[in-house]
């Protein structure tokens, strides 16, 4: 017996076997552990709100497993859609309390409440008490409490969460100014490039060559670029179309030693250049 859980007169819940029971007729419903663990406590808890840490607690902290609020949400869901099975949400019903946590209202009907509390106190001494009194002192003692409960802690947890969010706010300020100051020192902008037509030795047959402007002078690494991009591509492809424009660009002073080659069917335009880029490391 000390297993059985009423709840309510509609339910019981059996600790040993994990078990949701209608009362009506049998059908039962058998849930998670942890899930059974917290609607234990939330019917001993006779309508007060336990929060989700609470409930993390005694669902699973206190099995050793450590889980986020969202298993909270996942568990509750689970007992709803139970109660749901069983027809019992009119009865039985799970409230979430803003930024508090749940708390579990189980409604009685009248005709039962009406037989338990009058069968052992039968005097006629106490029916002007039960005609006059529950009637107009329930609804206020089933809702008083309720002010207290939910609107306390939602003013507590303002207080708490003020200092987070003016924290998350400045450190979304601090991140943008290290963002912003990342961007201007590291990361390279593009330039505009200007390619001017180049005549030397080394010129593919049928081709025109172009380089930077500002390295035109540098004969040596061009003629390498050219000679590097005869052996390795246009030796290898005897069958395929030679290009007819090639865009000669060498590294900045820092990495000279790398050359890059871009081979056209036609000058670079808009769109639709029919290009292939090559690079080439000179030694």
């Amino acid at each position: 017996m000390l297993n059985n859980i009423a709840i309510g007169s509609s339910a019981t819940l059996d600790m040993q076997t994990r078990t949701l029971t209608r009362r009506q007729d049998g059908e039962s419903v058998t849930l998670p552990a942890s899930a059974c663990l917290c609607l234990e406590a939330l019917i001993r808890a006779r309508g007060e709100v336990l929060s989700q840490e609470q409930l993390m607690d005694i669902g699973w902290r206190s099995a050793g497993v450590e889980v986020t609020e969202n298993s909270v949400r996942v568990m509750i869901n689970k007992l709803r859609r139970a109660l749901n099975t069983l027809d019992l949400q009119d009865s039985v019903t799970l409230l979430a309390v803003t930024r508090s946590g749940y708390r579990l209202i189980v409604r009685e009907s009248e005709s039962n409440d009406t037989p338990l509390s009058t069968a052992a106190p039968v005097p006629a001494a106490t029916q002007p008490e039960q005609v006059s009194v529950p009637k107009p002192t329930e609804p206020p003692t089933s809702r008083e409490p309720e002010a207290p409960v939910i609107v306390a802690p939602v003013q507590e947890r303002r207080r708490k969460w003020a200092p987070r969010v003016i924290a998350a706010i400045a450190g979304a300020i601090a991140g943008l100014a290290v963002a912003m100051t990342v961007h201007t020192l590291y990361i390279v902008q593009p330039e505009d490039v200007e390619f001017v037509p180049w005549h030397g030795p080394g010129i593919p047959a049928g081709a025109e060559v172009r380089v930077q402007k500002e390295n035109q002078n540098q004969q040596a690494m061009i003629e390498a670029t050219l000679e590097t991009y005869k052996k390795h591509v246009l030796d290898k492809r005897p069958t395929e179309k030679p290009a007819k424009v090639l865009y000669v660009t060498i590294g900045s002073s820092r990495i000279n030693k790398h050359l890059g080659l871009i081979a056209c069917q036609q000058p670079f335009q808009g769109s639709n250049n029919d290009c292939e880029s090559f690079y080439f490391r000179f030694y």
